[in-house]
């Protein structure tokens, strides 16, 4: 008997770099395809200048008064308050901001008479509404027992609880990474970087990000290749899991520190995942302090 399989490989082509991907399978899905030019250079209006209407020196040359280049001052006064101030406000957080809050039906701008951030944080802060919100990647403390090892191989280990780990469940934290806008970037199909030589047509590979590296690619074959869950034809994709730890200090000056667990995802870009403004850390654990000596703590 002979078993043959059959695979909807695609290449695409070489761009500008000469760069190209083989995917094995393919894709349904492509994230870059969706990225709009302007994340891709930032750029500002020029003021287009106009010479006074008394002469044509040059040295007369005056501007265009506001709101040029916008139709009408509030467009003017919002895109003035996006490019000031703080640098966190993202094209996307501005158009929420107006789209969410200044245009919604039961926004009355005379409510914000006599308004003030810190009064209405302390009324947030000292809310004692009974019932509380609660979401499956909330966080959960627990305890956690440390098997350590004894210099004999023939003495059983001793066993030291360690109280007050705090976590979110990483299937909670997948699911609502998944289901975050973020994850429109996020890549599920691994493919194959190329290079091809413009002088002699050879072509070389190139690993650039975790879901072009054979460890992924083996993965997802595996994956495939598994039986599926019943009743289900959802797409089987990978999630790839990146975790640091560091101590962090708690404060400018004092002792006082803690060790948190990140986490992030291979399935975004380094170059979106390095930004600082990008939101890709995931906050999943703090790892308590233990006794500076283990062995010399009383054992459970």
């Amino acid at each position: 008997r002979v078993l043959l399989t059959l695979r909807d490989t695609l290449q695409t082509a070489v761009n500008a770099f000469g760069l190209s991907r083989q995917y094995p399978r393919r894709p349904s899905f492509e994230p870059d395809k969706f990225v709009p030019s302007t994340l891709l250079a930032d750029s500002s209006p020029i003021p287009i200048e106009v010479y006074d209407a008394q002469g044509t020196d040059p040295s007369r040359v005056i501007s265009e008064p506001p709101p040029y280049p916008f139709p009408n001052m509030t467009i003017y006064r919002l895109m003035t308050w996006m490019h000031s101030g703080s640098h966190q406000k993202s094209q996307a957080e501005v158009s929420r901001l107006v789209k969410d809050v200044m245009q919604a039906e039961d926004f009355n701008l005379r409510d914000l008479d006599r308004f003030s951030v810190r009064r209405s944080l302390h009324a947030l802060d000292n809310d004692t509404a009974k019932e509380t919100a609660s979401f499956s990647d909330d966080w959960v403390k627990t305890d956690v027992t440390l098997h350590i090892p004894t210099k004999s191989k023939d003495d059983q280990s001793q066993s030291f609880n360690v109280p007050g780990f705090h976590f979110r469940p990483l299937v909670a934290v997948i699911r609502s990474a998944f289901a975050d806008i973020q994850a429109n970037a996020f890549h599920l199909f691994p493919f194959r970087r190329l290079w091809k030589d413009p002088l002699d047509n050879h072509e070389e590979r190139v690993f650039d990000e975790l879901y072009t590296s054979d460890s992924w690619l083996e993965a997802q074959d595996d994956l495939q290749r598994r039986q599926k869950e019943p009743g289900c034809s959802l797409e089987r994709v990978i999630a790839g899991l990146m975790f640091f730890s560091d101590a962090t200090h708690l404060a400018n000056f004092g002792t006082a520190k803690a060790w948190p667990l990140y986490l992030y995802f291979g399935n975004l870009s380094k170059y979106a995942r390095s930004s600082p403004t990008s939101g890709a850390c995931h906050l999943v654990a703090f790892f308590p302090s233990v006794c500076p000596s283990v062995l010399l703590c009383d054992p459970i």
